[in-house]
């Protein structure tokens, strides 16, 4: 009998300025979040050269797009906001080459936060650069409350897989983003939305291999909700099938 291997997990980091240091960051709990599911976690750098984005995904089982900086309008050729806050080019190119790589090795994604926002622009969408300017029945989407704290209510597509997780139509979730999906990529489907109508989840239109997007931030919910921690749970074990 084949022995089973634990896939190995690529989660893209940031660059921040730590000791007056260009630095890679990336929250420890992504890095928790895939042990506990029973992944090998592997820290991508920002702005690596061409061509590395493939070696990348021939070597990871799958990829989790991480949460941080806005997406840079360029990268779904828009002109910024005046809202717009913080962007990294660099980190957005890579991240593009990632999702289309994964797409021709038929490698699984989770994009978080940012992640979900970048996985739209990489696949055709744009972004919401500021919600609250973009909608005038906005909720609060940057949450004061402890990051593991939920704070509203979102309602799930019950044909959905992640529908298959909670097994629930409605749960509460944390929030701490400005901005969110506009335009839809044309493989990519809403499975989730808020209250105020911003999309807090998507799935691939086709199975060929799993393509998830999540508004809000689970790795910080996973050690209080076990359904948050059976989200990474489901995602390494579709990993898992790359390694057999």
């Amino acid at each position: 009998m084949k022995q089973l291997t634990k896939p190995v997990i690529g989660i893209t980091g940031s660059t921040v300025i730590h000791n007056n240091i260009p630095s890679l960051n990336l929250h420890e709990k992504y890095i928790r979040s895939v042990i506990e599911a029973g992944g090998i976690p592997v820290v991508i750098p920002t702005g690596t050269k061409a061509g590395m984005a493939e070696v990348w995904i021939s070597i990871c089982s799958g990829i989790i797009l991480s949460s941080g900086e806005d997406v840079d309008p360029n990268s779904y050729q828009a002109e910024p906001d005046p809202m717009i806050r913080k962007t990294n080019g660099k980190r957005d190119q890579l991240e593009i080459e990632l999702v289309r790589n994964a797409q021709k090795q038929t490698k699984p994604i989770l994009a978080i936060c940012r992640g979900i926002t970048m996985l739209n622009a990489a696949l055709g969408g744009t972004v919401i650069q500021d919600i609250e300017t973009n909608n005038s029945n906005a909720i609060n989407h940057y949450q004061q409350a402890a990051r593991p704290e939920p704070t509203h209510e979102i309602q799930i597509d019950n044909q959905s897989r992640l529908y298959q997780i909670f097994n629930r139509s409605k749960i509460r979730v944390n929030s701490m983003h400005h901005q969110a999906i506009d335009q839809l990529a044309p493989n990519l489907k809403p499975v989730a939305v808020a209250p105020d109508g911003v999309i807090e989840a998507v799935e691939g239109v086709n199975e060929i291999s799993l393509l998830w997007g999540i508004q809000w931030h689970p790795e910080e919910m996973a050690s209080e909700d076990s359904s948050m921690d059976q989200l990474f749970k489901e995602f390494v074990s579709e990993c898992t099938n790359q390694t057999q």
